[in-house]
């Protein structure tokens, strides 16, 4: 709550009112709102609250760009503070040994782009078994710039494991 105050939330936005009980009960969620409407925080809120609550739990955030998986780890940085829950940014662009090295440290919520969380799928670094939280984080870009079938292999992935 304190993570929340210092960032200046003061009432939810509707697409956060709408989305942060169902998430926190574990239901699934589709969120639709305008850019600018809180949607990264409606789903960022309870998925730490989640988390802190539980350990056990781990969360993958799929961004269909690296700008926007840095953007959405920034705010996850700014709510979890202090309160010892972890993410791991993982993304094309940037040093895949150091991305192996974030992932080997067991953070609790990675935060990837579809290329780069395939390729360590497929090199044996992430196991999708051991995350019981997915967020597709603007699924229709993903779709629209040629993602279709990571995201069928994400989703083959998932349904072979639940």
């Amino acid at each position: 709550k304190e993570n929340i105050a210092s960032k200046g939330y003061l009432n939810p936005t509707p697409i956060q009112d709408q989305a942060i009980n169902p998430i926190l009960e574990g239901k699934d969620v589709i969120g639709l709102a305008n850019t600018g409407t809180g949607k990264t925080a409606a789903f960022l809120i309870p998925l730490i609250n989640n988390i802190f609550k539980n350990r056990d739990q781990k969360a993958i955030i799929l961004a269909p760009t690296r700008e926007l998986a840095v953007q959405i780890n920034t705010e996850f940085r700014s709510l979890a503070q202090g309160l010892r829950v972890y993410s791991a940014l993982i993304t094309g662009g940037a040093s895949m040994n150091k991305q192996i090295f974030e992932v080997r440290r067991n953070p609790h919520v990675i935060i990837a782009t579809p290329g780069r969380l395939k390729d360590l799928i497929q090199k044996n670094i992430v196991h999708l078994d051991e995350f019981s939280i997915f967020v597709l984080d603007e699924v229709d870009l993903m779709v629209d710039i040629g993602f279709i079938d990571d995201i069928r292999f994400f989703i083959s992935c998932l349904c072979a494991v639940g």
